[in-house]
């Protein structure tokens, strides 16, 4: 199982993409080989531009899960069921397509289909594309593996789920949304062998960036999560730094000093190789 980050950064960013990333089965094991799961989508069609660099081609994408309503998350969906229904249409997309999302999610990305999807792409909704509204604790298979959703219990606007996904026995990958982890989220990912977290700033730089007010919060504070759950490798995105060249050496200093496992702050494109046994 491999995943991809394919960018880092924020609703306003111009020099990294929005936080959203790909799990791709690598075919072990017989699981649903040559598939792609993507999790949020950018704000735009830029998702299309970034899945061509990253090598990943549409047609694998079977599965697509969108954490919350918020512009840099969703509206690239309608690129993705844009592309799909098209393929549907000139007949080169083959299966089905599983569009995940809370019921906020799921009734804004339907909206916005009808509205801008031509006629004959969107009457594939329903047909061939499924729009699936979760709840608390719904489970599904998402690459032949099992996946729970969960309410991460957003203070902000937008109501927000997370996800894990048992990808290999006893091997959980837990992926906690867009905002930081409280203890009504903790049991599902305590322990988990990824988790892919939020950080908005160093701790540091807290008064600098102000990110609580904004429903985020710093390096620091999601290590010394991850270290309390014991979680065995995070992955830290959605973070801002006008430093760019540093931002890695000092975010990885930072989080270090209170997290003792595999801290990754990727940059874009980047893959991490879930099974991969670290020195």
């Amino acid at each position: 199982m491999r995943l991809t980050m394919l960018g880092t950064g924020h609703a306003l960013a111009t020099k990294c993409y929005n936080a959203c990333f790909a799990l791709q089965d690598d075919g072990a094991m017989g699981k649903a080989p040559g598939r792609t799961f993507l999790v949020d989508a950018g704000g735009g069609n830029g998702i299309l531009t970034q899945l061509e660099r990253a090598g990943i081609d549409w047609h694998s994408i079977h599965d697509l899960f969108v954490t919350h309503t918020h512009v840099d998350h969703l509206l690239g969906s309608v690129w993705i069921l844009r592309v799909v229904c098209y393929g549907m249409e000139c007949g080169n997309y083959q299966g089905e397509f599983h569009f995940w999302g809370n019921g906020d999610v799921v009734a804004a990305a339907d909206k916005l289909a009808h509205m801008l999807l031509r006629p004959s792409e969107s009457a594939f909704i329903d047909k061939r594309v499924f729009l699936h509204a979760v709840e608390e604790g719904d489970a599904a298979q998402i690459l032949g593996r099992p996946v729970t959703f969960f309410d991460i219990h957003s203070t902000g606007s937008a109501k927000q789920f997370g996800f894990t996904m048992e990808y290999a026995p006893g091997k959980v990958f837990a992926c906690s949304g867009d905002e930081p982890l409280t203890s009504e989220n903790f049991l599902h990912v305590e322990g988990a062998a990824w988790l892919v977290h939020e950080a908005y700033c160093r701790h540091a730089d807290i008064e600098r960036y102000n990110p609580h007010p904004i429903h985020h919060g710093t390096v620091r504070e999601a290590c010394a999560t991850a270290e309390q759950l014991g979680v065995e490798n995070l992955v830290l995105y959605h973070t801002e730094d006008d430093d760019l060249a540093h931002r890695k050496d000092r975010y990885l200093a930072e989080g270090c000093s209170v997290y003792g496992g595999n801290l990754h702050v990727p940059d874009d494109l980047e893959t991490f190789e879930l099974l991969q046994t670290f020195a």
